[in-house]
């Protein structure tokens, strides 16, 4: 196993994400234009990095016959599912929301808010961790492939550290409570990341069709948080006269696809 990757894929896009936070109770970004272009090229690259990285090796590995089709589909059904569950069970706020969503709580909207963005840190790291086993494994994952999934990532968390602290500064709360919920926010990971290693590691020793079909769950989960958090929050942020959130979408998107190419 090659350590120094191994390190850098774990901490990057963690930092990132956290380095996010801190810009964001620094700087002023009251423009809704930029912040929409900031959502929408997170959600590019969420999206393109779900294909390239994700789906297209599951294909590698499993095939593109009907057997192919069946597991991928499976596993991108199961990765939608269970987003899905904890969208509907874990109490989360989103800026621009004026109610929770969730199940009921009596948190305070802060930690909602920093519930929001562990949501979509969640599958992101569950879906690292599944790289980081596939190169591991040496199978349709070239370790080349797994840094530019996570030099992926960190170009999105920058800005989706960004958004967990933003609604906060421009609410009032100070730099320091801001930079504690946004280091709080960023763990989450890293954590899901590790779960998403040993689950996968354990679980590929029994070989088939495991691996794709981990592949594709990381990809449905990821997905779906694109569509059902980043897009609507990206295109509710920018000026109706903009397409900044579309611009942003585009170019992340392509970036990532280019990223995608050369890591394979």
């Amino acid at each position: 196993m090659q350590w120094g990757l191994f390190a850098l894929l774990m901490l990057l896009p963690w930092a990132a994400t956290y380095g996010g936070s801190l810009a964001g109770a620094h700087w002023r970004l009251d423009s809704a234009r930029r912040q929409g272009g900031l959502l929408g090229f997170a959600a590019g690259v969420m999206i393109a990095a779900s294909i390239w990285s994700l789906i297209l090796p599951a294909f590698d590995e499993v095939g593109s016959g009907l057997r192919g089709a069946a597991v991928v589909t499976a596993g991108f059904v199961l990765g939608c599912a269970g987003m899905l569950l904890l969208d509907r069970l874990v109490p989360h706020q989103h800026a621009d929301e004026a109610t929770p969503e969730g199940h009921a709580s009596h948190l305070a909207r802060p930690m909602l808010l920093v519930l929001a963005v562990a949501l979509h840190n969640i599958p992101e790291g569950l879906a690292l961790g599944v790289v980081i086993a596939a190169a591991m494994e040496q199978s349709s994952m070239t370790w080349t492939g797994a840094v530019m999934f996570g030099l992926g990532l960190a170009l999105q968390n920058f800005p989706e550290g960004l958004a967990v602290v933003l609604p906060l500064r421009q609410t009032g709360a100070d730099r320091k409570k801001c930079r504690r919920l946004g280091l709080l926010a960023s763990l989450a990971e890293p954590g899901a990341a590790l779960l998403g290693l040993l689950f996968t590691s354990l679980l590929a020793s029994l070989g088939g069709v495991i691996m794709p079909l981990l592949l594709s769950v990381a990809a449905g989960a990821m997905i779906f948080i694109v569509v059902e958090e980043l897009i609507p929050e990206s295109q509710a942020a920018h000026d109706e006269h903009g397409h900044a959130a579309t611009y942003g979408f585009l170019l992340g998107f392509w970036i990532m696809a280019l990223m995608g190419v050369l890591g394979g």
